[in-house]
């Protein structure tokens, strides 16, 4: 889960070189991913908050993919 979370912020801290936006988001998705169902494998039963809150880092990654996709299409000037 901490993979995601630092793949997310180095997304923010380079989106003006444009490739990162393609890249890191998706890769820290996966990341996210890994890290829920690591955490939530079925033998034990979890709250619905905590799955919620070990959902956070997918969300914020899918969140910064669009917002820097929303940004390249309606900011970049070639």
């Amino acid at each position: 889960m901490l993979k995601s979370l630092a793949l997310t912020a180095l997304t923010v801290l380079t989106a003006w070189l444009l490739i990162p936006v393609f890249v890191l988001p998706p890769l820290a998705f996966y990341y996210g991913y890994q890290g829920y169902r690591r955490r939530h494998d079925g033998r034990t039963r979890t709250s619905v908050g905590a799955k919620i809150l070990s959902s956070i880092p997918m969300l914020l990654a899918a969140a910064v993919f669009c917002f820097g996709i929303f940004l390249i299409t309606t900011q970049y000037r070639a």
